[in-house]
């Protein structure tokens, strides 16, 4: 069974600590790593801690 390695926009919220709008409006202004696939916004949780690192957020 292959493991997912995807994430919602829900569970990015949750990840980074924010509210889902606020994930909404950073891909809005794509200031965040994000795919989207027919309509549905998608997240790597390697691009995430990336983006977070840069961004010099500590453990979010």
């Amino acid at each position: 069974m292959m493991k997912r390695t995807t994430l919602c926009v829900r569970e990015v919220a949750a990840y980074l600590g924010i509210h889902r709008d606020m994930v909404y409006l950073l891909v809005k202004r794509n200031k965040i790593p994000h795919l989207v696939i027919l309509n549905t916004i998608i997240f790597t949780k390697e691009s995430l801690d990336v983006w977070a690192g840069d961004s010099g957020c500590n453990g979010a």
